[in-house]
C-alpha cells in the first residue's frame, strides 16, 4: 500500500510516493518509522549520521550511569557491613580454652640479624649460609613461627598476654576472626618465650 508524502526542498515542494510501512511520525525534530527505526526530519537540520551518533552517546552515558549507581550502592552496602562488624568487634571477646594460646604471627621474623649499612641498622633475613660441614653455600629453611600472644587459656602456666613466642609452623591452627590473622597453639608446643622478666616469672612459678 502506498501514499503520497509532501517533502520540503530548498526551492520547491514536490510529492513523492512512499510505502506506508515507512511512513514517519514527527517527534521534536525526529521521525520514527512505524517499524521502530529512527529517522531525521528534513526540517530538523540533522543528518542520519548525527542522529545515530547522538543516540549512541545517549545510550553509552545511560549505561555508564547505571554502572556508577551500582558501584555506589555496593560501596554503601560494604560501608554499612563494615560499620556493623566494627560494632561487633567492640563488644565481642575471644578467649582460648584449656591450655591453648591465641597468637598473631609475624609476617617476618622480627629478631633477624641486624647489619649496619650507611649508619642504618637493617634486618638481614636468612636464606643462604655457608655450611660448616661442606664449606659450600646452603639454603636456610625457617620451620619456626614467631607471634605475639593475644590471649591465653585458663590452663596456661608459663605464657602470658604480651609475650612473643616461637613454635613450629605446623602446630599453629588458623582462627578466622574478622580477618585478624589469629592462630591458636597449645602451650606445650611453644618452644621459646620472649619478654622482660621471664626468668623471674618462671622462678616464682616454682615456689
Amino acid at each position: 500500500m502506498w501514499m503520497r508524502v509532501q517533502i520540503a526542498c530548498k526551492d520547491k515542494t514536490r510529492l513523492r510516493k512512499v510505502p506506508i510501512r515507512k511512513m514517519v511520525i514527527m517527534d521534536n525534530g525526529k521521525m520514527n518509522y512505524f517499524g521502530g527505526d529512527l529517522a531525521v526530519s528534513m526540517a530538523g537540520g540533522k543528518t542520519l549520521e548525527e542522529a545515530t551518533r547522538e543516540q549512541a552517546i545517549e545510550s553509552y552515558n545511560k549505561k555508564n550511569q547505571e554502572i556508577a549507581d551500582q558501584v555506589r550502592a555496593n560501596i554503601e552496602r560494604e560501608l554499612q557491613e563494615g560499620k556493623k562488624l566494627d560494632e561487633k568487634m567492640n563488644s565481642l571477646e575471644i578467649v582460648p580454652l584449656n591450655n591453648y594460646v591465641l597468637v598473631r604471627p609475624y609476617d617476618e621474623n622480627p629478631f633477624e640479624k641486624l647489619v649496619e649499612e650507611g649508619g642504618i641498622l637493617i634486618a638481614k633475613p636468612g636464606g643462604k649460609f655457608k655450611n660448616p660441614d661442606t664449606g659450600e653455600e646452603d639454603t636456610e629453611y625457617n620451620f619456626s613461627c614467631q607471634a605475639d600472644v593475644i590471649e591465653v587459656g585458663p590452663g596456661c602456666k608459663y605464657v602470658k598476654e604480651g609475650d612473643i613466642v616461637y613454635y613450629r609452623k605446623a602446630c599453629g591452627v588458623p582462627i578466622p576472626f574478622f580477618r585478624q590473622g589469629f592462630e591458636v597453639v597449645a602451650e606445650p608446643q611453644i618452644h621459646v618465650v620472649i619478654n622482660e622478666g621471664i626468668k623471674a616469672r618462671f622462678a616464682n612459678l616454682e615456689k
